[in-house]
């Protein structure tokens, strides 16, 4: 937008999968497009791949919503050059970051679009419903917390959300198996001991309820030690 910035959000249905989501998006952003006659090159960005790929088949699209985008697309290609850009995730680029507080926004607001799930959308929330229903979870004391999605509602960029999440759960980046046993990098900071959650914590002296009550300090603390990539 020339001059200035503007910024859409809206909820979703519940159960929305990712894919709607990131569509619903586009379609957002062609109608903005579109109602204020922007021109020139337009730059439509998505971390989503499949979104991305998606218009490669649009022979096969049969779907109303998709269609629509379609149309849409056509449209805007008379008048303007388009391009749809695929950016990987957690790479802290600016307008993912706000695209991400965005989203998280929307899931407050009031439910004002009432769309049908789809067939996938529908499976997914079936079985998410037999799994609580049927399924404990894990005995394991690294997955001690408040409630579910702790990290999610974690005030932080992408990339902070992700290194708390692993570091609370143990699944490390670094970790892998051999031989069927957990394997980790050796601890930066000490140079002595695997790097497992619970080593980490212990080298720069913290304990586990510093997670769920303290993440903040957490973090600075592990970025204050330069052990970001272990996490």
């Amino acid at each position: 937008m020339v001059g200035g910035e503007a910024s859409l959000k809206r909820r979703n249905a519940d159960y929305c999968s990712v894919f709607r989501s990131e569509m619903i998006a586009i379609d957002m952003a062609l109608d903005f497009v579109l109602e204020h006659q922007l021109f020139g090159d337009i730059w439509i960005l998505s971390d989503s791949r499949s979104v991305v790929q998606y218009p490669d088949n649009w022979r096969d699209v049969s779907d109303r919503w998709a269609m629509d985008i379609f149309d849409k697309l056509k449209t805007l290609c008379n008048s303007c050059v388009l391009h749809l850009q695929w950016i990987p995730s957690h790479v802290n680029l600016k307008y993912n970051d706000i695209a991400d507080s965005l989203a998280k926004e929307g899931t407050t607001m009031p439910q004002a679009y009432v769309e049908p799930l789809t067939y996938l959308e529908l499976y997914s929330r079936i079985k998410a419903f037999v799994n609580i229903s049927w399924k404990h979870p894990p005995a394991h004391s690294w997955y001690r917390s408040e409630g579910l999605g702790a990290t999610i509602h974690f005030k932080g960029n992408r990339k902070d959300q992700t290194a708390l999440a692993r570091l609370t759960s143990g699944h490390l980046k670094t970790l892998r198996y051999s031989r069927g046993d957990n394997k980790f990098n050796i601890c930066t900071k000490c140079n002595m001991i695997e790097a497992t959650s619970q080593h980490l914590l212990d080298c720069v002296a913290l304990v586990y309820d510093n997670l769920l009550k303290r993440p903040h300090f957490v973090l600075e603390v592990m970025k204050a030690n330069d052990l970001m990539d272990l996490l």
